[in-house]
C-alpha cells in the first residue's frame, strides 16, 4: 500500500511541480526564501527488513503557500500527525522516501498512537555527503575527505558540501516558522480530538529547527505546546553555548512539545566529522553538556536517550550509516513509537 507524504517546501519551483524535475533543489541547494509551495508525494512501501525506503511514484496537489484542503481533511480524519525534518545530503526526493519510511516502521510497531498522516518540511539541502566535483570522482572521494577531515582540515570534499547545506538550513529558518505558523491550528484541532502531535528532527534538521524556534521567540508567537513529544535525532547542533550552559533552543523546544527525546550516540560517524568542521562538540553525540546538572532539565519533560550501545550490523556500511541509526535500529525505532503513541 501506498504512503502518503504531505509537504511544504521552499525549494525552487521551476515548473508547475508534478515532477522531480520541477524542484530545482533536487540536484543541488537552490531555495526561494519566502516562498513556500505544499504539496503531496506518493511513496512506494519501505522494505523495513532491508531498512530501504522506498519509490517516489508521483508529486500532486500542488498549491502555493498554503495547506491543501486534502490535508486538511487528512489531518482530521488520521488521528495523529507526524511532523518530519529532514537532515543534511537530503535530495528532494531523498527527505520525501525518508519521511514515507518514518511512517512506514511507525505503523508497523502495531501501537494505535503511532500510526500517523506524515507532513514534511523539505529545505533546499544538496543532497550530496561528498562532493565529487571538488576531487578526482570515484572510490577514493570518501576516504580522501576522512583522512583530511580527521587531520582538521576542513576544506575538504565533504566539508564542501556540509558547509553549502549549513547555509542553506540556517537560512530557512523564516520559512519553517512559516510552516509551523500554519500547521499549528491543524496540531491544536488534532489534539483537542484525543490525536497526538509528534515533530521528529534528523541531523541538521535541528540546526533548521533551532534558528526557527529562535525567530518564533523573537516574533513573539504562542509558545502553548503544538507538540505531545518532540524527538530530536543525532542532532548536528552545538552542545552547549558559548558560556557552557546547554542548548538554550532545548528550552524553547521544551515550550512547543510536551515532551522532548534527544536520541544521542558517540558512534555516529558524521558527527564526529562535523566537530571537526564547527570546532565544538554536537548534541547528537552525547546530549547537551550539562545534562548531569540537578534541576537543569525536568525529567518528566526532557530524555536523553544513549544509543551507542545498540550494533548495526549490516555489510558493506556506508559513509552515513551511523549517522541513521534513529531509523536503521529495530530497538531505537520501538523506543522512538513508544514515545510518539505516548506508551510509557
Amino acid at each position: 500500500m501506498r504512503t502518503t507524504v504531505f509537504f511544504a517546501t521552499n525549494r525552487r519551483l521551476l515548473g508547475p511541480g508534478d515532477k522531480l524535475a520541477d524542484y530545482a533543489g533536487e540536484r543541488g541547494p537552490a531555495g526561494q526564501p519566502g516562498k513556500l509551495t505544499t504539496a503531496m508525494a506518493e511513496v512506494a512501501p519501505a522494505d523495513l527488513a532491508r531498512r530501504e525506503a522506498g519509490a517516489l511514484l508521483s508529486l500532486g496537489g500542488v498549491s502555493p503557500d498554503v495547506f491543501s484542503d486534502r490535508l486538511a481533511a487528512a489531518v482530521g480524519s488520521s488521528g495523529n500527525l507526524l511532523v518530519f525534518l529532514h537532515g543534511f545530503a537530503n535530495s528532494f526526493s531523498d527527505g520525501l522516501r525518508r519521511a514515507a519510511f518514518n511512517r512506514d516502521w511507525l505503523a508497523a510497531s502495531r501501537l494505535a498512537g503511532a500510526d500517523c498522516t506524515v507532513i514534511a518540511f523539505s529545505w533546499p539541502s544538496g543532497g550530496v555527503v561528498v562532493d565529487g566535483k571538488t576531487v578526482v570522482p570515484g572510490l577514493l572521494v570518501a576516504p580522501v575527505s576522512l583522512v583530511l577531515l580527521a587531520a582538521g582540515v576542513v576544506a575538504s570534499p565533504l566539508a564542501g558540501a556540509y558547509l553549502d547545506d549549513k547555509r542553506q538550513a540556517e537560512a530557512s529558518a523564516a520559512d519553517v516558522v512559516s510552516f509551523l505558523d500554519r500547521l499549528r491550528p491543524l496540531a491544536q484541532t488534532l489534539r483537542a480530538r484525543g490525536g497526538r502531535v509528534a515533530l521528529l528532527a534528523h541531523s541538521m534538521g535541528n540546526l533548521v529547527l533551532q534558528r526557527a524556534l529562535e525567530r518564533w521567540e523573537s516574533m513573539a508567537f504562542p509558545s502553548a505546546p503544538m507538540f505531545d513529544v518532540a524527538i530530536s535525532a543525532s542532532a548536528d547542533t552545538d552542545w552547549a553555548e558559548a558560556d557552557g550552559a546547554g542548548p538554550r533552543w532545548l528550552a524553547l523546544l521544551g515550550k512547543l512539545a510536551a515532551r522532548v527525546d534527544v536520541l544521542h550516540s558517540q558512534q555516529d560517524t558524521i558527527l564526529a566529522l562535523s566537530r571537526k568542521v564547527n570546532g565544538m562538540k554536537r548534541l547528537g553525540s552525547s546530549g547537551p553538556g550539562d545534562k548531569e546538572v540537578p534541576g537543569r532539565y525536568d525529567p518528566a519533560r526532557f530524555r536523553f536517550l544513549d544509543c551507542a550501545g545498540f550494533a548495526d550490523d549490516a555489510p558493506n556500511p556506508s559513509i552515513d550509516q551511523s549517522h541513521q541509526f534513529y531509523r536503521r535500529l529495530e530497538p531505537v525505532r520501538d523506543l522512538m513509537a513508544r514515545a510518539v503513541a505516548g506508551v510509557p
